[in-house]
């Protein structure tokens, strides 16, 4: 792999094109609320499935990847990556989350079960099902935004000037090896 921090910039840009579809989403179930359940179920689970499958993948190209070649240079101990690791965390957290509600409104929606009646109740103490979905659909927009504009504007430059050509091919190989 000739450039490790293009490919992963290129990641980034193929996930923020979906998280597109995730504003849109949100910003329909703040407007209409329960009204856009419906049309907001589909981004949502297409996003759910892209954060447990591409964009773990992309953080696994960074936690296993760029992030020990950095370490190297300046530890793991408090520094940046650290804090990218822990962000890592959050985000994937929130895509779990959001999975757990999907999974949730799924069953309330066919009741197969007894509690279907009960966590449909517990959806609505809770603000229902659209502030439910537009709240964990926000954070994750956050989450990324932050998250993406630090490694863009911060660690991927830092990586750039800090690693010789050498750690860069061995970065883009462990990559490579991932794909």
């Amino acid at each position: 792999m000739n450039d490790p921090i293009q490919h992963l910039l290129d990641d980034h840009r193929a996930i923020m094109a979906q998280v597109a579809d995730l504003r849109r989403a949100a910003a329909d179930l703040a407007a209409r609320g329960e009204g856009a359940v419906a049309d907001a179920l589909p981004v949502l689970g297409r996003i759910a499935h892209m954060m447990e499958t591409q964009l773990a993948l992309h953080a696994r190209k960074e936690d296993e990847a760029l992030f020990p070649a950095l370490e190297a240079l300046f530890g793991g101990d408090g520094g940046p990556v650290q804090v990218m690791r822990m962000e890592h965390r959050a985000i994937h957290g929130e895509g779990e989350r959001l999975r757990r509600t999907l999974r949730e409104l799924h069953q309330v929606e066919h009741p197969q079960i007894e509690a279907g009646a009960e966590k449909l109740k517990a959806l609505a103490s809770s603000g229902g099902s659209a502030d439910t979905l537009k709240a964990s659909a926000e954070e994750i927009i956050r989450l990324l935004d932050m998250h993406f504009g630090k490694e863009e504007e911060v660690l991927f430059p830092m990586a750039l000037n800090l690693l010789d050509d050498q750690v860069m091919q061995e970065v883009g190989g462990r990559i490579e090896a991932m794909l």
